[in-house]
C-alpha cells in the first residue's frame, strides 16, 4: 500500500485529505451523523416496503373472500381465518383463481388444503 502511495501523487493527495478530516472532530461527528441518517433512511424504506406488501396481501384476501361469496354464497369464519395466516402472495393468487372457478366450499377447501 505505502508503494502505491508514494508512487502516485493523486493518491498521495487523497491520503493526506483522508488524514486531514479524520483528524478534525467535526468532519467526523458530520460523518458519523450523516451515516446515522442513512441507516434511518434506509430502515425506514424497508418498514415501508413491509407495510406495502402487507396492504397489498390483505387486500388480496378481501378480494378472495368477495369473489367466494359472489360464487358459493356466505364463507365460514374458520376459512377466512385460514386465508389470514396465509403470507405468500402467489399462493394467494392461486387461491384466487380457484375461487373464480368453483362452485362449492368443499371445492375451495380442498385447493386449500393442497
Amino acid at each position: 500500500m505505502a508503494q502505491i502511495v508514494e508512487n502516485d501523487p493523486l493518491v498521495m493527495e487523497a491520503v493526506a485529505e483522508l488524514q486531514r478530516f479524520s483528524a478534525d472532530p467535526e468532519m467526523r461527528e458530520l460523518e458519523r451523523r450523516r451515516k446515522l441518517w442513512k441507516l434511518e433512511y434506509y430502515s425506514g424504506l424497508e418498514a415501508a416496503k413491509e407495510e406495502g406488501r402487507e396492504e397489498g396481501r390483505e387486500r388480496m384476501i378481501e378480494t378472495l373472500l368477495r369473489i367466494l361469496t359472489k360464487s358459493i354464497g356466505n364463507v365460514p369464519s374458520t376459512l377466512c381465518d385460514k386465508l389470514h395466516f396465509i403470507h405468500d402472495l402467489g399462493v394467494l393468487s392461486h387461491l384466487t383463481e380457484v375461487a373464480w372457478d368453483c362452485k362449492t366450499l368443499d371445492e375451495f377447501e380442498q385447493a386449500l388444503n393442497q
